[in-house]
């Protein structure tokens, strides 16, 4: 049964969670005025407690599959979260320890997880020339708000989290 979870059941998770984050950022898109773009990342936040569940093969691997379809759904470039979900879940896992040391070392890691990708997604999207926005813009009107609805969705998800993987 546990191999089951490991790998089919985590990696069916977190694809139906890479999908729900979209649609939950449309939901909020509606209802905020047109410049704020919030990003959901409950990806991110189940990679920080998965990573006492599984290895750091299979986290990579899973991560790097995660990352492709992230990349072919959202990007329409491969590449961005091809590179930036693998990575994240080493660092995880090597200092898993340290993150999941107690709650608020949790919801700090959260906060590090989504700023680290959000804001090397962006530049390497301005790379790549996939955006031209100035990168305060980017600091107001989507990464401030994308770390408050994430840290929002972290307090109000931690305690379950905590009951499933801890």
């Amino acid at each position: 049964m546990r191999l089951f979870k490991q790998y089919v059941g985590i990696p069916l998770l977190l694809l139906f969670l890479m999908l729900l984050d979209g649609q939950i950022s449309t939901l909020i898109a509606s209802f905020l005025p047109i410049s704020f773009h919030l990003v959901c990342h409950l990806v991110l936040i189940f990679l920080l407690f998965i990573s006492v569940e599984v290895s750091d093969v299979t986290a990579f691997t899973i991560f790097l599959v995660i990352g492709i379809l992230y990349d072919a759904y959202y990007f329409h470039v491969i590449g961005i979260a091809t590179l930036l979900l693998p990575l994240l879940s080493v660092l995880v896992n090597k200092y898993n320890t340290i993150m999941m040391g107690n709650k608020i070392t949790r919801f700090l890691s959260v906060l590090i997880l989504v700023f680290l990708f959000e804001f090397v997604s962006f530049l390497l999207a301005n790379l790549v020339s996939l955006t031209s926005m100035e990168i305060s813009t980017f600091i107001v009107y989507s990464l401030a708000p994308t770390m408050v609805l994430n840290s929002l969705l972290l307090l109000i998800l931690q305690p379950v989290l905590e009951k499933v993987y801890l």
